[in-house]
């Protein structure tokens, strides 16, 4: 590695995020977080989980119920990644997914993590998903 990346890497901010979906480990969009750090394997937010009949879920925040997921650290230049999966753009009306940051609960206590929603755009929330969990989801 050059000292230019190495410097690039040492300036690069690292994030935490929430996964709950195709991102998850076993999941089809997992690839995308190959050598990052699973800071938690056990994590969960208030919430309902939907099956969007597309192949992937949708999290609406509610005071009641419990969606589960993972914790990754991520670099900025994964955020902007993830951001194009999720169909999120800083300042653009239309988003597929929001990016918001909110406090995720962990057997280890609450953790600020990035986490993608879908409140405004209720059109993806097609099936229920009961158990909270896309992974053990039948």
């Amino acid at each position: 590695m050059s000292s230019k990346s190495q410097i690039q890497d040492k300036n690069m901010k690292s994030s935490l995020v929430f996964v709950y979906g195709t991102l998850r480990k076993g999941e089809s969009n997992h690839h995308l977080l190959a050598g990052t750090n699973c800071v938690n394997e056990r994590a969960w937010i208030n919430g309902t989980l939907y099956d969007t009949g597309q192949g992937y879920p949708a999290l609406s925040l509610t005071p009641f119920g419990s969606v589960y997921g993972e914790v990754y650290e991520v670099d900025d230049k994964l955020i902007s990644k993830l951001d194009q999966l999720e169909g999120y753009q800083f300042g653009r009306e239309r988003n597929l997914y929001e990016r918001e940051m909110k406090k995720i609960m962990t057997n280890d206590g609450l953790v600020e993590t990035y986490i993608y929603t879908v409140d405004h755009n209720p059109s993806l929330c097609i099936k229920r998903i009961e158990c909270g969990d896309w992974v053990n989801r039948s």
